[in-house]
């Protein structure tokens, strides 16, 4: 006759003994119901098969932090979610970086003439010149002296997601300007 542990029970071997039967039991248990979440949540198999050997490993590290607060099964549910929309978020910012890019003014003017880099050099610090003071510190601290935005947030006493939009609105003024000055 088999032996068949709860959830609790495995995670508390796993834990204590660091037997790895027992994690293996749990991995065996929700590897398929781990795999289904993930792929609801990436709509994609491939990535779904390798993320769930992502959140395994994450729950591998985690697992002797694990409080008993909720079921097992819940909280490896919140772990593949969080994990999914990380990814998802990550997915986001890649895709949004490479439209950002493609978006960027024409460097050419309507002559056909490619502009030289001392026209864009001198474009781009007629910019500067007409941002107000305090998008132009914001800007030179970030991209030219390469301040850390938390470092930024602190000094303005405003909070992280703040300074990302301050830097946002002024990199918004910034090309609006350099997009006239071509």
């Amino acid at each position: 006759m088999k032996n068949t542990f709860t959830d609790e029970e495995l995670v508390y071997q796993f834990v204590e003994d660091k037997e790895t039967a027992s994690f293996n039991e749990l991995y065996q248990r929700y590897n398929h119901k781990v795999y289904q979440s993930c792929l609801r949540f990436l709509e994609n198999s491939e990535e779904a098969h390798d993320q769930v050997q992502e959140v395994f490993c994450k729950v591998f590290s985690r697992l002797p932090a694990f409080r008993h607060q909720s079921s097992f099964s819940t909280w490896l549910y919140t772990i593949t979610r969080n994990h999914c929309f990380n990814l998802r978020q990550q997915q986001a910012r890649s895709t949004y970086r490479v439209i950002d890019y493609v978006k960027e003014p024409s460097t050419e003017v309507l002559d056909d003439e490619p502009i030289t880099l001392d026209e864009r050099w001198q474009a781009a610090e007629q910019v500067l010149s007409q941002l107000s003071a305090y998008n132009r510190r914001l800007l030179r601290e970030r991209y030219v002296v390469g301040k850390d935005i938390a470092d930024m947030a602190n000094e303005n006493q405003v909070s992280i997601s703040a300074m990302k939009m301050r830097l946002k609105r002024a990199r918004d003024v910034a090309r609006t300007l350099y997009a006239q000055c071509l």
